[in-house]
């Protein structure tokens, strides 16, 4: 086994190494985008469902977590958004609608970029694994003349 072998299978491990740590970050990236997408989802369906209920009519409004509790509608106009950090604002269902839509889209795009980019670092994850096991066998081959 030459110096230079050496260096190589070093480098390709290392390279397939941080593929496999890059693959996981971005496994969990997917994951979370994909909570964060059903949420919004979820939202944008009490917001429909919302919009066609009228004021003063009793309705069970779901909390997360499969839990409802039973609500009087006072004003189906309107809706407060939480922006962060303790900030929250007023907005109608059809703006609220909007952004929700916005956001969702630009989950979506997200998450197909994601998936786009697991498959390319999966192939190159096969290459480099190839690539170690191709010059493990020629350096076996070098030892065994």
């Amino acid at each position: 086994m030459t110096e230079e072998q050496q260096n190589l299978l070093q480098k390709l491990y290392v390279e397939q190494q941080l593929a496999e740590s890059n693959l996981n970050t971005i496994q969990q990236q997917i994951e979370l985008t994909q909570v964060l997408l059903n949420q919004y989802q979820n939202g944008l369906a009490i917001l429909k469902e919302l919009e066609a209920r009228k004021e003063g009519e009793e309705t069970l409004l779901n909390v997360g977590g499969g839990i409802f509790i039973q609500a009087k509608l006072i004003d189906t106009s309107k809706v407060t958004r939480a922006l962060g950090s303790g900030v929250r604002i007023e907005l109608t269902i059809e703006q609220a609608m909007e952004g929700v839509g916005k956001a969702i889209e630009s989950l979506g795009k997200q998450y197909e970029s994601l998936i786009s980019d697991l498959g390319k670092l999966a192939n190159r994850a096969e290459s480099l694994d190839a690539q170690m096991r191709q010059l493990a066998t020629q350096m076996q081959a070098q030892g065994a003349q």
